[in-house]
């Protein structure tokens, strides 16, 4: 079940755990401040409002698991009910990070950090006061030239 989830979460950016939390994938883009180009982060942010899961929640947990919807209903929060009431109150996301309860608070421990991912990229300004060297190149007409001449030796080359 946890990996549907965490799934879940990639595809869809958001998870909601029923009467406990919902977990959202914040995007801040990139932006230039003065020479540097600073990086996207990516956060993973738990909230504690509690919410329902949406159908299409449960549309996806049903044709993961290939049980009806309210079957899938009825696991995920039999699920969650073992996780946080009777075995070690942690909840793993695959490796993004895990909800613990901790008496009646539950906390997110995040393990994904953009940072790993995107670095800041900084960019020196150019200096055009050094000369450029002139670079003598052969012009095209010289070249359309000789290569109609040479046509031209080929063409009376196999006629002669």
């Amino acid at each position: 079940m946890e990996k549907i989830l965490e799934q879940y979460f990639v595809q869809n950016n958001e998870l909601v755990i029923t009467n406990i939390g919902t977990l959202y994938l914040t995007k801040k883009p990139a932006s230039w401040i003065e020479d540097t180009l600073h990086a996207p982060e990516l956060i993973i942010l738990f909230t504690t409002a509690t919410k329902k899961p949406s159908t299409q929640f449960y549309n996806y947990l049903a044709e993961s698991l290939n049980i009806s919807n309210e079957q899938a209903k009825i696991q995920y929060e039999q699920f969650l009910h073992s996780i946080f009431e009777t075995k070690d109150k942690t909840l793993t996301i695959g490796n993004l990070g895990s909800i613990e309860k901790m008496g009646e608070e539950y906390t997110w421990k995040s393990n994904f950090t953009s940072k790993q991912y995107y670095k800041d990229i900084t960019i020196s300004p150019v200096n055009t006061i050094d000369e450029i060297e002139k670079i003598n190149f052969i012009q095209w007409t010289r070249i359309a030239i000789i290569l109609f001449i040479i046509a031209i030796a080929a063409i009376l080359f196999k006629y002669l």
